[in-house]
């Protein structure tokens, strides 16, 4: 779901400035009532407008403890496999991650 843009959230604002209802404003706009409703939530709890998309997604699990064990694996062994990468962290991780942490990490080619 994308964020509503910034000129329509300026536009709840000033609607329920005028003394609209949430409802009211909901169905001039087009959004439902709980989106209108988190606008001016939002609004009032931050003080800006602005979406806070950067937050949103699936948190990485490639911490900096990760990195560097990572690292000093393929250190002290450049020719191990995928798999074994995965089985000697942490705790076990599928060789797609460790290919995707290996090119993150410009470890591999």
């Amino acid at each position: 779901m994308r964020a509503i843009p910034l000129p329509v959230r300026q536009r709840i604002i000033q609607l329920y400035e005028q003394g609209k209802s949430t409802r009211d404003i909901s169905e001039f706009l087009g959004f439902c009532v709980a989106a209108v409703r988190r606008v001016r939530q939002q609004f009032k709890q931050r003080g800006t407008l602005q979406p806070q998309t950067h937050l949103c997604g699936r948190k990485t699990l490639l911490t900096g403890g990760r990195k560097a064990r990572l690292q000093k694996l393929v250190a002290a062994q450049p020719d191990a496999t995928l798999a074994e990468l995965g089985a000697r962290m942490d705790r076990p991780f599928r060789t797609s991650t460790m290919d995707l942490w290996l090119r993150k990490l410009v470890l591999c080619p």
